[in-house]
């Protein structure tokens, strides 16, 4: 078995995984950790494959024990007689009911009783971050330990991967990029990917080339993208050149999307998934949004969105499409685009984007919430397909 550490947005997780691991037989779940169990033996390689290919998975752990009453602190305590100096431990806990404090305390007297001088990781008593993890080379030591507790036993697991979010940061930075437009974080253009089964992407509102990024980044080898301004087609190209990969197709160009059916190679079966963010607007701050100025947005792009997908529609396009649409905060209440759901609901079947053997609902109108602390603009994923 092996176990997946959420992140804040736990649904977009464990659709995230759901899709990239479809064989998957689900054993437990919380807001904090989803546990699968696979019938192939050989399946860690393949997780570890993929890991870096997961934009809302913080780690990932393997079971290393499972008993009644197992108790971690003697785990701890025999890892540690044959250290020479002074013994770091941590523990992480993934069970609301534990106490991690009183499990630090007690394997530190433990450990004292023994004679060992010993220090724990654990800042204020919390689970170790990605940061923490990587800092301290937990996973290269072997020595990242994670307790879980259901059907009343103790189950103790080893973490085998973390992901790398200093290589995110450096990724989001390191673009080519205009401070006044809104930029679709790495994690999140990973995620649409994989929503969509992704292998041949075309992005029509490429932008920063945020989506064509990822994509080649997860080897694929084949991008298609467009953009009605000059202006982000040069920048998205640069950014995709200074990757220095190898492509097969590279098809860059100008396009109003409002036309899409002109776009012929999407008629063409030379691409199987539009992944895209169309424009979020301006960047709003809590000095200047309100209700009248975002109803103004939302009237512009209805307009466009109708004339995107009708022109879909009119072309029979048949692949998967992962879209977001933005969503608004005003003193803490969201405001949704309401009346983009009277578009999808004309032109588009949703799909589920949650797995069928978890109990757990996508929003109302069959979407999941990405929002950012702070930031009062949000997006709303859809999975879709033309009617």
């Amino acid at each position: 078995m092996f176990g997946f550490q959420l992140w804040r947005e736990f649904k977009l997780s464990i659709a995230e995984i759901s899709a990239v691991f479809p064989e998957w037989k689900t054993v437990y779940f919380s807001k904090e950790i989803l546990i699968l169990d696979f019938e192939n033996n050989n399946i860690k390689e393949e997780i570890l494959k993929k890991a870096n290919f997961l934009g809302w998975t913080i780690k990932i752990i393997e079971i290393i024990k499972n008993e009644d009453n197992l108790d971690i602190s003697n785990i701890i305590l025999n890892k540690s007689k044959n250290h020479e100096w002074k013994f770091k431990y941590w523990v992480n806990i993934f069970w609301e009911n534990l106490n991690l404090k009183k499990i630090l305390n007690k394997t530190k007297t433990l450990l004292k009783n023994n004679f060992i001088s010993s220090r724990f990781v654990n800042k204020d008593f919390k689970n170790l971050s990605s940061s923490q993890i990587i800092w301290e080379k937990l996973i290269k030591n072997n020595s990242d330990y994670n307790l879980i507790i259901w059907d009343n036993k103790n189950f103790i697991w080893k973490s085998i991967w973390v992901q790398d979010i200093n290589n995110y940061s450096k990724r989001d930075w390191q673009k080519d990029r205009d401070m006044q437009t809104w930029m679709l974080p790495p994690k999140l253009a990973q995620i649409m990917i994989n929503l969509s089964g992704w292998t041949k992407i075309y992005d029509p509102f490429v932008w920063l080339g945020t989506v064509l990024i990822e994509s080649v980044l997860m080897w694929n080898k084949n991008i298609y993208w467009s953009d009605l301004s000059e202006r982000m087609v040069d920048i998205s190209r640069n950014n995709i050149k200074s990757l220095n990969y190898e492509l097969h197709t590279l098809d860059i160009f100008n396009q109003n999307s409002k036309y899409i059916w002109e776009v012929e190679f999407l008629w063409e079966n030379k691409v199987d998934a539009i992944v895209t963010e169309w424009y979020l607007w301006e960047v709003m701050t809590k000095k200047n949004i309100d209700l009248e100025r975002i109803e103004k947005q939302k009237e512009s792009l209805t307009k466009l969105y109708e004339w995107f997908f009708s022109g879909l529609q009119n072309k029979k396009y048949n692949w998967n499409i992962v879209i977001s649409f933005p969503f608004w905060e005003i003193k803490w209440k969201y405001f949704y685009f309401n009346e983009i759901y009277k578009v999808l609901e004309k032109y588009c079947d949703i799909q589920k984007i949650l797995p069928e053997d978890i109990d757990l609902l996508e929003t109302r109108s069959g979407s999941l919430l990405y929002k950012r602390e702070k930031q009062l603009v949000g997006r709303e994923i859809f999975k879709l397909k033309i009617k």
